[in-house]
């Protein structure tokens, strides 16, 4: 049922018939050096059309939690991908340039007009609109060096699905909670 909620969310959405208040919660599993976290996230769309993404992980035993707050600029023409660690507590507002999880709305058309987008000076290249998930159609792109990143094909929210060969070895894959 939450998969449903969510996917008839994002679709509405997209096509303006429906104002998103939150994103249901999905969850986050990133590969580091060898260990393994699994966040929740939350996307609560603002009315000036920045996002806020609200995040929670049990660490010892603890709930940890905190906040990224991305600007309207940067969901509009960011360029740049914060990979800023979540500290317990910490709300924090992200620089206009710089989305989280997710790519701008103008590097996804980018990548459905042109078939390539540039985030932090790396040109990726569309491999593929054959991928699925659990929301629908991924965006497959690769980038001069080998990562690959798989983006849901929808304009409204082009969250970054999955990520792999990261050469900062920072690897995560999303899941529907």
């Amino acid at each position: 049922m939450k998969k449903l909620f969510l996917i008839l969310m994002v679709l509405l959405s997209a096509s303006g018939l429906y104002a998103v208040e939150k994103t249901d919660t999905l969850r986050f599993v990133y590969k580091l050096h060898g260990q393994t976290r699994k966040f929740r996230y939350v996307f609560e769309p603002q009315s000036d059309g920045g996002v806020t993404l609200h995040w929670g992980i049990e660490r010892n035993l603890k709930w940890w939690s905190g906040t990224y707050a991305m600007s309207s600029t940067a969901m509009d023409s960011g360029d740049s991908l914060s990979l800023l660690m979540p500290e317990d507590g910490n709300h924090i507002k992200l620089e206009d340039n710089e989305t989280f999880a997710l790519i701008s709305r103008n590097a996804y058309r980018n990548l459905k007009d042109s078939g390539v987008f540039r985030y932090d000076g790396v040109e990726y290249e569309l491999l593929d609109k054959d991928s699925r998930c659990a929301l629908g159609v991924l965006l497959h792109a690769r980038d001069e060096e080998g990562a690959e990143i798989w983006i849901l094909d929808n304009a409204f929210c082009p969250l970054i699905w999955q990520m792999t060969g990261n050469p900062l070895e920072i690897d995560w894959k999303a899941e529907v909670f």
